[in-house]
């Protein structure tokens, strides 16, 4: 599955959309997801030109994960400057002879780019990270979606009791934020503090089944 990079994420302007390499998404994934303003994640191919591709087969794409997030909450530049911190692009790009594992950013419009490139060049070490506009990115798997919370199969099922299937289940903002908590990258005070200010559509009786899974997790 692929979707455009120019589909809206969401009708309400606030959000926006960043795509991120930085090596295997699966650990990625669970950090960026436990953090505030950050509304959904998904991991994904992107930054080649292979068509369909998975992960057996992934042609000259990398693993990244797609980001839907809140920068009134988040600033892109606070974003980017963990994105650095959090790995070393001349290490990550020689792991491996394809481009599976690259630093990569992948803007979505030109203020984006903007700050990419001014961040960018604060610091030497992050000249090695590709930037490019994102095109097209493909929709992983749904085993490395939220992979870590994947592995926890009893709070994988109450999450997939709220919703009508486990696609939906995967796409939440409680699911990114689960998948944080599986690797203690939140802790589930931080996620009952933050409910009632997620960028979700939440009515009262979803905030409570939110909460009720949250505070079986105590």
């Amino acid at each position: 599955m692929n979707y455009d990079a120019q589909s809206n994420p969401k009708d309400d302007i606030s959000i926006q959309r960043i795509t991120l390499g930085l090596g295997c998404f699966w650990g990625p994934e669970s950090w960026l997801g436990a953090l505030k303003g950050v509304v959904h994640t998904s991991t994904g191919y992107a930054g080649g030109t292979t068509e369909q591709p998975v992960y057996r087969q992934m042609g000259d794409h990398s693993e990244t994960i797609r980001l839907e997030y809140n920068p009134d909450v988040l600033p892109l530049e606070t974003l980017l400057t963990l994105f650095w911190e959090h790995h070393r692009p001349e290490v990550i790009n020689t792991y491996k002879d394809s481009r599976q594992y690259r630093s990569i950013l992948l803007y979505e419009h030109e203020d984006q780019r903007n700050i990419i490139q001014r961040l960018q060049a604060e610091h030497e070490s992050r000249a090695y990270t590709e930037i490019q506009p994102c095109s097209t990115f493909y929709l992983a798997e749904e085993r490395h979606q939220k992979y870590y919370l994947q592995r926890k199969p009893e709070v994988l099922a109450a999450l997939d009791s709220l919703f009508t299937n486990r696609e939906q289940a995967l796409q939440s903002t409680l699911a990114a934020r689960l998948n944080g908590w599986s690797r203690e990258a939140i802790t589930v005070a931080d996620l009952l503090a933050e409910l009632e200010h997620w960028q979700e559509p939440l009515n009262e009786q979803q905030q409570e089944q939110y909460r009720a899974l949250l505070l079986s997790l105590t």
